[in-house]
């Protein structure tokens, strides 16, 4: 299906960037990956597939180091890239508005949005010359609805993703790129081994199909919207919740 497609992934060691890799290698893609610091699961991916280790590149970078992004991202445009998938996002602190600092809004904006506008404006340029183009952010179900408490930071830099991606959709279609986000409900990821497990328990006995997401709910959406059959979509935030948000 992505055969010769080649595809960046921002947080591609995390639970669901580890699963989109490894749905979208089995369909033939070219994979560029970008982690920091732990590359557990990158690793694990490989192991699996030795025989395509020629179709993995791997890259160790800050996403909140802009001269770590230029370096590593002048490497890579040397080839074109056809999709660009970004799954990257900070450990998620439950803590009150009036207790938090400026500086942790400005953390999760700098990864979600700066580094994602960053990335793109590196690349458009050929992707531009590649019409079918894509560019996906994972996002999260709170930028729909009322958000939960004490997890502000996180929910402000989804949001500025969000209109980000917004604006570039309507700019970008000119040139046959679409743009789209995902937004899952509560997924099965070391993002929340912190949680209460009975908060998890709750979750999932509330959701009309009786569990949180796996990643692989997530993954299979990501493949769609990199196939052609979703040439006509863009713009969209789409909602991943077994029903939890009509």
């Amino acid at each position: 299906m992505l055969k010769n497609k080649r595809v960046l992934i921002t947080g591609a060691n995390g639970g669901i960037g580890s699963s989109i890799a490894e749905i979208l290698l089995k369909n033939h893609a070219k994979l560029v990956l970008f982690y920091h610091k732990d590359r557990t699961q990158i690793d694990k991916l490989l192991e699996k597939n030795a025989n395509q280790k020629d179709n993995i590149e791997t890259y160790n970078l800050d996403l909140l180091k802009t001269k770590e992004i230029e370096k590593t991202v002048s490497k890579i445009i040397e080839k074109k890239i056809d999709v660009f998938i970004h799954a990257v996002t900070l450990p998620i602190a439950h803590k009150k508005i009036e207790n938090m600092d400026w500086d942790e809004y400005q953390k999760h904006i700098d990864l979600q949005t700066k580094a994602f506008f960053e990335i793109t404006k590196a690349i458009i340029p050929n992707m531009k010359k590649n019409r079918g183009s894509r560019i996906i952010c994972i996002l999260s179900s709170y930028t729909i609805g009322s958000p939960p408490k004490s997890i502000s930071p996180y929910v402000v830099g989804k949001y500025s993703l969000l209109g980000l991606t917004k604006c570039m959709a309507v700019e970008f279609a000119p040139a046959g790129i679409t743009v789209n986000c995902i937004s899952p409900t509560m997924t099965n990821t070391p993002l929340i081994d912190k949680f209460p497990k009975k908060l998890i328990e709750i979750n999932a006995a509330q959701n009309p199909l009786g569990r949180i997401l796996e990643p692989s709910d997530i993954s299979s959406t990501v493949l769609f919207l990199c196939a052609e059959n979703s040439n006509f979509i863009t713009g969209q935030n789409i909602i991943i919740s077994g029903g939890e948000i009509m």
